[in-house]
């Protein structure tokens, strides 16, 4: 049954059962790219062109068929937003510093993938559609992921941690005790207020206020502790965050500021390291993130939007 807010953004233009098949096959495309992309980056914390590129170019045929076999220009044109509004997202984070290259690609694809359904009538895109119900999931799955795997990390390297986290905690003393000073502020004025719905938004507001400045502190202790390593520039990769500038000769050759690591830095920094001027580079080992992609998307199959389904 369709949610009442997508019906005029809907198409349907096959029999029952032929849609089955194409939402089969559709399903089966999605979760081979996300399962190949979540491997590869477990493993070698990167993404492989060919699955990114390859996961495009797979959405994009997939509603070109669509397309062709209905007779309906709507499944491309779809697709086609579906890949540009994922591409504006990608872009922002990717500048932004939060994604590399092979997350963002990987986010075009399943924009193309499962397409935008687009309206001539306000609200004029469908936030119940596939592609709004897997962005839902995915700043959820995001989340839950990132504090587990960052859980496992601190875990892993307690001792390390625990040092990182106790200067993490001096850095921020201040704030802390400002964010207390109000917190405790801000509860004695709620005292006069009668409307208990109203103290009960400002205590979640506090409550997340509070959790959001430790979660901060504890992922910036994660990555300092567990994130950070020291390799040879022969075992640089294109993309590669450096944490630290390289500056040779008064020369800045590359730094946090670059998006990634590029090719002709690589050639640079090898250069270098061969005559002796550098040995190694500080470079910051981010979080696998094609995982979340797989497991949103596996939400979404599952439950929905899960947005709409608390509602």
């Amino acid at each position: 049954m369709a949610h009442p807010q997508t019906e005029s953004f809907l198409i349907d233009p096959f029999p029952k059962k032929v849609m089955l098949q194409f939402q089969h096959l559709q399903v089966a495309i999605i979760l081979s790219f996300l399962a190949a992309a979540a491997i590869s980056d477990l493993k070698k914390r990167e993404v492989p062109n060919w699955v990114s590129y390859g996961f495009i170019i797979a959405g994009v045929s997939f509603a070109l068929l669509q397309s062709a076999v209905a007779a309906d220009w709507r499944f491309i044109a779809f697709s086609i937003a579906g890949a540009a509004a994922a591409f504006a997202i990608a872009a922002l984070m990717f500048y932004t510093g939060q994604w590399g290259g092979g997350d963002s690609k990987l986010l075009i694809g399943l924009g193309a993938a499962l397409g935008l359904p687009l309206g001539i009538k306000a609200p004029f895109v469908s936030f119940d559609g596939r592609l709004a119900s897997f962005m839902f999931n995915f700043a959820f799955a995001s989340l839950v992921y990132a504090i587990a795997f960052g859980s496992f990390l601190a875990l892993k390297n307690r001792k390390r941690f625990k040092a990182a986290l106790a200067m993490q905690l001096k850095a921020h003393s201040l704030l802390r005790k400002l964010l207390l000073f109000l917190a405790a502020f801000v509860l004695v004025a709620a005292l006069v207020l009668n409307d208990p719905l109203l103290r009960l938004g400002i205590a979640a507001m506090l409550l997340a206020a509070f959790f959001g400045l430790y979660l901060s502190i504890m992922s910036k202790a994660v990555e300092h502790s567990c994130m950070l390593k020291r390799l040879s520039p022969l075992k640089l990769t294109e993309g590669d965050w450096i944490a630290k500038d390289v500056f040779v000769a008064g020369k800045r050759i590359c730094g946090p500021k670059d998006l990634g690591v590029e090719k002709r830095q690589i050639r640079q920094l090898i250069a270098l390291y061969k005559a002796k001027k550098i040995s190694t580079v500080l470079v910051k080992e981010g979080i696998p993130f094609a995982p979340t992609f797989l497991l949103a998307y596996a939400i979404t199959i599952l439950f929905g939007n899960l947005f709409f389904a608390v509602l």
